[in-house]
């Protein structure tokens, strides 16, 4: 029992100091993919990135949501269903935005 609590102390450690656990720790979404390429696995990157991209997507920053899930369908995973989730809410939610303000424009 002992065994199984210390690895399990020594893995969350591991995850923090990787900085997986950093929801929203970068400006931009070309941020985040640096960021990504330092991690190890691709498994990690594409948790990390998800992070990233619902973060931006919780702030209205759809378009680096947008551009985070490409990125992770285009050259870590192509069938990460919540990737494609979060590409779908992101467009759905910035072609809302643009038309909020077009019509904000409208007389």
């Amino acid at each position: 029992m002992k065994k199984i609590i210390i690895g399990a102390i020594l893995i969350s450690f591991a995850f923090i100091l990787s900085g997986c656990d950093a929801k929203g720790d970068v400006a931009t979404s070309s941020a985040a993919i640096d960021k990504a390429k330092t991690l190890e696995t691709v498994e990690v990157k594409v948790d990390y990135l998800l992070e990233q991209a619902e973060y931006f997507y919780d702030t209205e920053q759809y378009q680096e949501a947008v551009d985070l899930a490409e990125y992770i369908l285009k050259y870590l995973d192509k069938n990460s269903p919540e990737a494609k989730k979060l590409l779908e809410d992101a467009k759905d939610a910035l072609l809302e935005k643009v038309n909020d303000e077009i019509k904000g424009f409208s007389l």
